[in-house]
């Protein structure tokens, strides 16, 4: 019975463990998001949002809920769902500070200016508008 109990025992475990890095929720932002945070957080708020609902997709929690606006300011995310209230909930991140890099499929490609780039995706109808208004600042610079 020693040799059933062993191996049931390391299955049982790994169950435990695979179940719990499944339900495994951070606690804030991590990584990319974090260092947008630190570097454009701002207590301010938008007029108006032009594109509720956003889901754009970046770092290690993929896929995230904003809402963004877009002015003569910059692209504003403000952070919904699950991690609003865990972090500064508003970003402004200024037009010189995007970068259209390319499509994919349904979306479009960007980067933003961080320690290293910032690789991001969002829908097509926000990265047209995001194309629009970063052009203007599109030196052949690198981030």
């Amino acid at each position: 019975m020693n040799f059933i109990s062993s191996p049931l025992f390391v299955f049982l475990l790994l169950g435990a463990v695979a179940t719990a890095a499944f339900m495994f929720e951070p606690s804030g932002l991590t990584g990319e998001w974090r260092e947008l945070a630190k570097r454009y957080a701002t207590e301010r708020r938008p007029t108006s949002i032009a594109f509720p609902g956003e889901h754009v997709e970046l770092g290690l929690l993929g896929l995230t809920e904003i809402d963004a606006a877009l002015d003569d300011e910059g692209f504003w995310i403000v952070i919904n769902g699950k991690q609003a209230g865990k972090v500064r909930a508003c970003l402004l991140i200024p037009w010189d500070c995007v970068r259209f890099r390319q499509d994919k499929q349904d979306k479009q490609y960007f980067q933003l200016r961080g320690k290293e780039p910032i690789n991001f995706m969002v829908s097509r109808e926000l990265g047209n508008a995001l194309q629009r208004r970063s052009e203007r600042f599109a030196l052949e610079d690198p981030l």
